[in-house]
């Protein structure tokens, strides 16, 4: 009868789970370079704020929906759309670089909503560079998968194209002369030059640029409603109001709305934004203590997740070591190709593969084990590091047990003890003493991997610096910060290792 119950609340729960879920509607963007599009605003960096976000707040409004956000590195926006780990994606998703590769994909795109062009920044002392001919022969940043950019800079064969994951990185690398030019969407390239007037604008617009939404191609009535929605909001003044708000209202979007361009709105967003900028640089005090309050959030799910993580590599590095030492030799042998292939592929590559590639084996599974490959961020992470760190951790210990004098064994059998008792009461103990300082580092070294499970949407220490960093245009002042926090995360443990090593220490030299 307990049994029954329990299975009729589990059901209930799911049930209202399910419609929790379809209550929502998830939208992943990229908000580490995300001005002004998304990104986390200055003021609170636990808030989401953008254009893009007030259209996604919109959509999700006429749909009957709430807006549920899932930050997530560009180049796996595309992935998790695919893993279904949300419905949309709203984030300067570039409608003719993505038209040609929807059907490989999988997706689909709605019909624009807004439309601006490519903008190329200068310093303002550059005299050289008046036109976007000028490029020939200079070195000039773009974006990570901005194809319009790279392909209006192919047209040059002396350019030299230089990549990056970030604008606040390319605009450094431009203060700091390594670049002649920085080649990104105006609307950045516009707030970049709004907060930095050391920079300017070359007035010549480049290529023609239209964003939409992104759905997967089997959502047909949400695609539709989508279109339905922006349709709407073009002819009702909404998306206008928007546009105007952030100080992105064009002659492009005009005429594509067909609307005249006069703006009927002041640019409050965009004012407030660089206001609050210009804040935190006069008021420093004021920055530091909020990226302080934002960083004490972040570490504590790196902590939590490090944890975690270790805990399991330490359970599963210990009987590997044991059946790789003292196992059968074809126990060995499966035990060496494990730890070999594990050390020998990228901890980012066994994320990646987890967490994205396991899903699209679902399918083909049946229900109890198709539901178990679709795992969440924190599992997946946490068991991508376990993996990854049980092997270097069974060779840790491996290495502990070898380096115990081979007389020990045979003094404990002598003595009548079984080769079990012989372990537990005499090699385990003096192998401990000597694995502790190893893994303590490989401990300091996974609080570090950890910042690559940001690749599947956490939010930890690192993703929130490099957020900040691009919210703030800062990276020098937040770098400083999150490094004491990484120092302050691993310095406990440190102690500690020292601590268990001079006891066992101890205890060995007492017996």
């Amino acid at each position: 009868m307990k049994r029954f119950f329990c299975s009729i609340a589990f059901v209930i729960f799911s049930l209202n789970l399910r419609a929790n879920e379809e209550d929502m509607l998830r939208w992943a963007a990229d908000a580490e370079s995300g001005v002004p599009n998304v990104f986390f605003s200055p003021e609170d960096p636990n808030k989401i704020t953008g254009f893009e976000y007030d259209i996604a707040e919109v959509i999700a409004q006429r749909l009957g929906k709430k807006l549920q956000f899932f930050p997530n590195d560009w180049e796996m926006l595309v992935p998790g759309l695919q893993r279904k780990q949300y419905d949309i994606l709203l984030n300067a998703i570039e409608y003719n670089s993505w038209q040609l590769l929807t059907h490989k994909a999988n997706v689909a795109l709605s019909i624009p909503y807004y439309i601006t062009h490519l903008q190329l920044v200068v310093m303002k002392n550059n005299d050289y560079m008046r036109y976007f001919s000028d490029c020939e022969g200079k070195k000039i940043g773009i974006l990570k998968q901005s194809w319009h950019a790279e392909k209006a800079l192919k047209r040059f064969d002396s350019t030299q194209i230089v990549i990056y994951d970030d604008e606040v990185k390319a605009y450094a690398d431009l203060k700091n002369k390594r670049l002649d030019g920085v080649l990104l969407d105006h609307p950045e390239s516009y707030y970049y030059a709004a907060v930095d007037k050391e920079v300017r604008l070359v007035e010549e617009p480049i290529s023609r640029l239209e964003y939409a939404v992104m759905v997967r191609s089997e959502d047909t009535t949400l695609l539709k409603a989508i279109n339905e929605i922006i349709e709407q909001a073009k002819q009702d003044g909404t998306f206008r109001k928007i546009l105007e708000n952030w100080g992105l209202w064009n002659a492009e979007t005009a005429a594509y709305y067909h609307t005249d361009l006069k703006s009927k709105t002041p640019a409050t967003a965009l004012d407030h934004y660089i206001a609050s900028v210009q804040a935190s640089q006069n008021q420093p005090h004021h920055f530091y203590l909020t990226c302080i309050t934002v960083f004490a959030k972040a570490a504590w799910m790196t902590l939590k997740l490090s944890l975690t993580a270790m805990a399991l590599a330490l359970l599963m590095g210990f009987p590997l070591a044991v059946l790789r030492t003292y196992g059968a030799g074809w126990v060995r042998w499966l035990v060496s190709v494990y730890v070999e292939c594990v050390r020998g592929t990228p901890l980012l590559i066994q994320l990646l593969l987890i967490f994205y590639g396991l899903p699209t084996l679902a399918p083909k599974l049946p229900e109890p084990f198709a539901h178990w490959v679709c795992l969440s961020p924190f599992v997946a992470g946490v068991l991508a590091l376990a993996i990854n760190y049980s092997a270097y951790e069974s060779e840790i210990y491996r290495a502990g047990l070898l380096a115990v004098p081979t007389g020990q064994m045979e003094a404990a059998r002598a003595l009548g003890m079984s080769h079990i008792q012989a372990l537990w009461y005499v090699i385990f103990p003096q192998a401990i003493r000597t694995v502790i300082p190893p893994v303590t580092n490989d401990f300091i070294m996974l609080l570090q991997d950890s910042s690559l499970v940001s690749m599947i949407t956490i939010v930890e220490l690192t993703r929130t610096y490099q957020c900040l960093a691009a919210t703030h245009f800062n990276y020098f002042e937040t770098g400083l910060i999150v490094a004491a926090f990484y120092l302050m995360l691993g310095f406990p443990f440190i102690r500690l290792a020292r601590r268990f090593e001079k006891k066992f220490t101890y205890k060995i030299r007492r017996n």
